[in-house]
C-alpha cells in the first residue's frame, strides 16, 4: 500500500477510549528522542495522568545530536537543557520525575544489539513488570529515522518477554513519507479524541523549545520543527497502530 493511503487510512481509525486502549493499567511509554513522547502521545498521557494511571517514559537518547556544532551548546550544556525541557513538559502532562528513566544513548547512534541494546530491553521488561504494565507504547516501526527504528526493535524485543501485555506504535516522521513509498498491509488500531487535553499537549510541546524555537541560533545544521513538520501533532486525535501493521 502507498504511504499516502495508509497514512489516510490511519487518520479515518476507528474512535477508541483511553480506557479501550489502555484497559486503566499502567502503561510504559519507549521514546527515542527527549520530545517524542509528548509530540505522540502528550493527549493520551494527560488523560492517563489525570485519571490516576501509572505512566512511564522511557528515554532512549540523551538528545545531543540535535544541535552537533553549536558553542553557545555544546554537548553536555544541550543534554542537561533538554532533560529540563522533557521535565517541563512532563510537569503539564502530570508525570512526576521519577516517571521519566533516562538510558542516555549516544543521539543518532543507538545500538541495533550488543551490550547497550540488552541493557534498554532489560530496562523496559523491568520495569513494565514492576508496574504491572500491560501496554508498552513505542514509535512507528516505519518512521525514516534511526532511533526510531532502533526504539521499535528494542520493544518488539521487550514485549517477548511480557506477554500478556500488547504493542502499540505511535507515528512521528512517518508523518511525513515519501506519498509514494510503499508499506505492507493496511493500518489497523485506533483514533483517540484528545480534544479536552489538545491546549495543554500544545503547551507541553512548546517546552521543548531546543526544538521548537530559534533558542539555539549559533548552529546552522542544527534541528528545528517548522509549522509543517509540527501540525501532525497539534490535532484534536492521537494514532495508535496494532504492532502488526
Amino acid at each position: 500500500m502507498k504511504a499516502a493511503d495508509f497514512l489516510a487510512q490511519t487518520r479515518q481509525l476507528p474512535l477508541a477510549s483511553r480506557e479501550d486502549l489502555t484497559g486503566n493499567a499502567p502503561i510504559v511509554v519507549l521514546s527515542p528522542h527527549p520530545d517524542d513522547e509528548t509530540l505522540g502521545m502528550g493527549g493520551l498521557i494527560k488523560q492517563a495522568t489525570d485519571a490516576g494511571q501509572q505512566v512511564d517514559v522511557v528515554l532512549i537518547t540523551d538528545g545531543a545530536g540535535s544541535h552537533p556544532h553549536s558553542a553557545m551548546y555544546p554537548p553536555i550544556k544541550l543534554v542537561a537543557l533538554r532533560k529540563q525541557e522533557v521535565l517541563d513538559a512532563a510537569s503539564l502532562l502530570g508525570l512526576p520525575p521519577s516517571s521519566l528513566h533516562h538510558l542516555d544513548l549516544p543521539d543518532a547512534q543507538t545500538p541495533r544489539s550488543g551490550p547497550d541494546f540488552d541493557v534498554a530491553v532489560q530496562t523496559v521488561t523491568d520495569l513494565m513488570t514492576r508496574r504491572g504494565a500491560r501496554n508498552l507504547f513505542v514509535t512507528w516501526q516505519h518512521d525514516p529515522h534511526c532511533d526510531h527504528e532502533t526504539a521499535a526493535a528494542m520493544a518488539e524485543a521487550a514485549i517477548t518477554r511480557v506477554p500478556e501485555a500488547k504493542l502499540w506504535s505511535y507515528p512521528i516522521w512517518g508523518w511525513h513519507l515519501d506519498p509514494d513509498a510503499e508499506l505492507p498491509g493496511a493500518p489497523g488500531g485506533y483514533r483517540l479524541d484528545i480534544a479536552g487535553q489538545q491546549a495543554v499537549k500544545a503547551r507541553a510541546i512548546a517546552a521543548h523549545r531546543s526544538q521548537m524555537t530559534d533558542l539555539i541560533a549559533d548552529d546552522p545544521d542544527g534541528f528545528r520543527f517548522t509549522d509543517k513538520t509540527l501540525a501532525p501533532f497539534l490535532g484534536s486525535f492521537e494514532y495508535y497502530l496494532e504492532r502488526r501493521t
